[in-house]
């Protein structure tokens, strides 16, 4: 019988903690910040339907879970309305006047309302305006009110397109010194070099099809492998969706999830099907990034403009050797890159039915945010302070147990008499690149005038 193996990482994340009917933990005294933490703290905690325990192992969300989790969210929006709950095509948030608010939340030791964790309803950021005059950045972006879907999720009351979260933003802005400094934002998962000498000795000894013995066995074979996380706070809710949005998207590319929309079936499905095409011993990895174009700005630097979706999927290979050695990156096969392609083409829908997805993609556009700060030291150049955004002395966010490694989980289908192992993938957000880079367009400085900031104090506007 031929076959056809392909493995796929399986990793979660945690929020510890007990069960809480609240949308955030807050603590302040003379000796201690200000400390802000949106709760999916019930039961194992979820985050876009995935949850992991305090060993860090990862598992879909129990049905009880969620259960708890919606109800949580719900209680903790009791009493949102007016203009807030408005549909809005370009909202408006000021920095300076959310620091502002943050820090007299902060010193009367009162929670904060849920507009201001989940940022007026923000669900993209299309453009950040910096205004010397006032001395203020602002990000401007679509908006709507916003529900809890079945899964727990903040997400849309029309669209159901998730909503981005303040936890999110200011994980974000605090990654503005190592953006600077050269750091990407990133994540991977990887195999250990001697997870992978044990799984080619695997291998070689192997001369059967694959049965659920011999996958199990492979699995044990390759272990835990690593995740590793770069400039972002590995603790932080931003880290849990980077992790989560790798996991799932593995599980798409390798048939281990169903997929939610038409048009997308799994690489293992393709090899299936066109079995003539399966490369040999090779390693395909998957990772989602920016787009090349991903922003515009004016010839001041003072307007920016992101680009949608603003999200691709990448690939590349390498092979694996007899011993365990893995060949330098290459080129992947066309099926490898027909798959990534076709999730692409259908990442706005895989945002809606996803929502793990669509909080990926906010916090990629937060990342763009801060990148767009960084160029230039635009903060320096507005005199804009931000010290609760910016100091977790001042304003801590809430930890949350992400796992640093993950189990290998292995797969089958029939094919050619060749292993096909997909080892590595992730998240990465190459944003100094891409800054740098970034088109000059003159349109752009007429958006910034229109979206002025208000004379009226309040933090958002339309």
């Amino acid at each position: 019988m031929d076959t056809l193996i392909r493995f796929l990482v399986v990793l979660n994340c945690v929020f510890g903690g007990s069960a809480l009917a609240s949308a955030q933990n807050i603590s302040f005294a003379e000796q201690r910040p200000f400390v802000v933490g949106v709760v999916p703290v019930v039961g194992n905690g979820a985050v876009g339907g995935v949850a992991v325990d305090a060993s860090g192992v990862i598992a879909l969300a129990e049905q009880r879970d969620l259960l708890e989790l919606k109800e949580a969210r719900g209680v903790a929006m009791v009493g949102l309305g007016g203009d807030v709950a408005k549909q809005s095509r370009l909202r408006k948030i000021s920095l300076r006047r959310l620091d502002a608010l943050l820090a007299q939340h902060a010193s009367e030791n009162i929670p904060l309302p849920p507009e201001v964790l989940y940022l007026a309803g923000l669900q993209r950021v299309e453009y950040v305006f910096a205004y010397p005059e006032t001395h203020d950045v602002v990000l401007a972006g679509p908006a709507e009110a916003w529900t809890v879907d079945e899964g727990g999720n903040a997400v849309g009351e029309d669209s159901g397109a998730a909503i981005m979260q303040l936890v999110d933003l200011i994980a974000a802005l605090r990654t503005i010194d190592k953006l600077i400094a050269g750091e990407m934002i990133s994540c991977s998962i990887d195999p250990t070099p001697a997870g992978l000498r044990q799984f080619a000795a695997l291998l070689r000894r192997s001369r059967t099809s694959p049965s659920t013995q011999l996958l199990r066995r492979m699995e044990q074979a390759v272990g835990p492998q690593t995740i590793t996380l770069t400039g972002i706070a590995p603790e932080s809710h931003f880290a849990q969706v980077l992790v989560v949005a790798d996991w799932q998207m593995k599980r798409l590319g390798m048939g281990l999830a169903a997929s939610p929309v038409d048009g997308l079936t799994s690489y293992l499905e393709m090899l299936r099907d066109k079995p003539g095409m399966a490369p040999r011993n090779t390693m395909p990895r998957w990772w989602l990034a920016y787009g090349d174009e991903p922003v515009e700005r004016d010839a001041e630097g003072l307007s920016w403009s992101l680009s949608r979706p603003g999200v691709q999927v990448c690939t590349a290979a390498g092979r694996l050797q007899p011993d365990g050695d893995v060949d330098a990156q290459t080129a992947s096969d066309p099926l490898a890159k027909a798959w990534a392609t076709s999730m692409t083409k259908q990442y706005d829908r895989l945002a809606v039915v996803e929502p793990i997805f669509g909080q990926l993609r906010g916090c990629m556009d937060l990342g763009l945010v801060a990148a767009i700060l960084a160029a230039g030291d635009l903060l320096t150049a507005v005199n804009l302070e931000l010290p609760m955004l910016l100091d977790d002395a001042r304003l801590q966010l809430a930890s949350h147990h992400v796992p640093r490694t993950v189990a290998s989980q292995a797969s089958a289908i029939k094919g050619r008499r060749e292993w096909i192992v997909s080892i590595s993938g992730g998240v990465e957000l190459d944003v100094a690149r891409l800054i740098n880079a970034a088109n000059v367009q003159t349109e752009i400085r007429e958006a910034r005038t229109e979206a002025s900031p208000s004379p009226a104090a309040s933090w958002w506007w339309d």
